[in-house]
């Protein structure tokens, strides 16, 4: 049993890490440190509601952070609590209503800005020039535009179920989760599948398989755009990249936002991943198992049993965990849905 006061520090980074999207608009002396070249940035002590959900008592957790709204109705650091848990169990929608009520009610708008930041890639359609706080770069300006374009195209178009089935092979040592293959409009590349990143990291700007558009910056985090990915039958529109310098030539990777809409299915029996731009309900067998996650930004912390620290999706007690059996997220109840 984990005290408040005494959480071990992998603990408390769990808590700071897996919510870390919206601390900045609870603790704006965090923040200011932050924003200071000669100051350490201070550690808040934990407050109930990170306490429980260190000890994965989520639901209490919920009940404690509601209950401080309710209290506190004008409170911004209430709001920005309650809506840097729900941000965490993907409910998106709700944890933005929240977070922009706290910056009418105080907030601070660099906090705000940074969360909903967090939150955009999950939301497709949200514009992130006109985030309150944000004011993007010319290059990541231009590229949201062309974003937007493509997005245009994909929703004007007839609404068609496409659903596929692609070979994945597991990692079994951790880490990343596994890899397939992602085809672009000049090649093929081996995309390997890493919760700890975000969105599609890329070698370099001028990939001849990937042939993405740059917008006047092509270094090392210079943002890209991909008008055609195909995974398996499966065709993305519009798909946003970065460059990192320390991703394998020849390979991507990929973070669990970029799927997060295809709701993929991943069987390590049969060594597969099924995908949909539909997003099918899959019906779960008698045997199935549902975990609670909690998102990270990037990354997903799962929680097996009530009473014990959550685990990391990418470390090896969760491949553990999951080894032998058909997995997927069920972002309606933000659950890890495992079956054998």
């Amino acid at each position: 049993m984990i005290g408040r006061r005494n959480a071990p520090l992998h603990v408390r980074s769990w808590i700071m890490a897996a919510l870390v999207v919206a601390w900045p608009v609870v603790s704006p002396v965090a923040l200011h440190a932050q924003r200071s070249t000669t100051r350490t940035l201070p550690e808040a002590a934990p407050s109930r509601a990170d306490s429980m959900l260190a000890r994965g008592r989520l639901w209490a957790a919920e009940q404690v952070l509601y209950a401080a709204v309710d209290a506190a109705p004008r409170a911004p650091a209430a709001r920005g609590e309650l809506g840097r848990y729900l941000a965490s169990r993907a409910r998106f929608t709700i944890a933005d209503v929240l977070f922009r009520e706290a910056l009418r009610f105080g907030a601070d708008t660099a906090g705000i800005a940074q969360a909903l930041m967090a939150l955009a890639p999950y939301r497709p359609e949200v514009d992130r020039r006109t985030i309150p706080g944000v004011r993007l770069p010319a290059a990541e300006s231009a590229r949201e535009r062309a974003r937007l374009a493509a997005r245009a195209v994909d929703t004007a178009a007839p609404v068609r179920t496409e659903m596929g089935t692609v070979p994945f092979a597991f990692a079994r040592d951790g880490g990343a989760i596994g890899t397939f293959e992602l085809r672009g409009p000049g090649g093929v590349r081996r995309a390997v599948l890493d919760s700890r990143v975000r969105g599609l990291l890329v070698a370099r700007a001028d990939d001849a398989a990937l042939k993405p558009r740059s917008f006047g910056a092509t270094g090392a985090g210079a943002p890209l755009l991909i008008d055609e990915l195909w995974i398996g039958g499966l065709r993305l529109r519009g798909v946003e990249a970065r460059v990192d310098p320390s991703v394998t030539d020849g390979e991507v990777r990929v973070g669990i936002d970029l799927l997060w809409h295809l709701g993929p299915l991943f069987d390590e029996v049969k060594g597969t991943m099924t995908l949909s731009t539909a997003g099918i309900a899959r019906r779960m067998g008698p045997t199935a198992v549902q975990v609670p996650f909690a998102l990270a930004f990037p990354g997903m912390w799962l929680i097996p049993t009530v009473g014990e620290s959550p685990i990391a999706l990418s470390s090896a007690r969760a491949r553990a965990l999951l080894a032998m059996s058909r997995w997927w997220w069920d972002a309606t109840q933000a659950t890890l849905v495992v079956e054998r």
